[in-house]
């Protein structure tokens, strides 16, 4: 999980621009998705090098703080290096998005850890 954590939170990013393309009507179109994705996913990359992710990747501040900076320096890289759209609303979802997901994917796996570590500890102790 340490060193792969980073692809949950790229399928984050990737299935939120395949969900927004299919819900604008957008026919499938990799390079689309991929046009879509990529200043998000150059943002998370620069998040997780400040951040140092890799040494606690189920941290819930480190998701949060993820899907923060993927949505703010995927939006700047969007509007002045692309010079894409930026309308409120897909700020707002994105971000809803990224948020719930990001963090929501370590709250399942620390829960499962947990689960896991109670359970070992109970038969242990019988």
């Amino acid at each position: 999980m340490r060193r792969w954590f980073w692809v949950l939170d790229a399928s984050v990013i990737i299935s939120f621009a395949f969900i927004g393309s299919d819900f604008h009507g957008f026919t499938f179109d990799f390079a689309g998705i991929l046009g879509i994705s990529v200043p998000f996913l150059m943002a998370l990359a620069g998040g997780i090098f400040v951040l140092r992710a890799w040494i606690k990747p189920l941290s819930i501040l480190n998701g949060f703080l993820l899907a923060v900076i993927s949505l703010t320096g995927g939006m700047l890289l969007r509007h002045y290096v692309w010079g894409d759209g930026t309308a409120r609303t897909f700020i707002i979802v994105a971000g809803a998005y990224f948020i719930a997901l990001m963090v929501g994917w370590r709250l399942v796996a620390l829960g499962v850890a947990w689960l896991a570590g109670r359970s070992r500890n109970a038969s242990t102790a019988t």
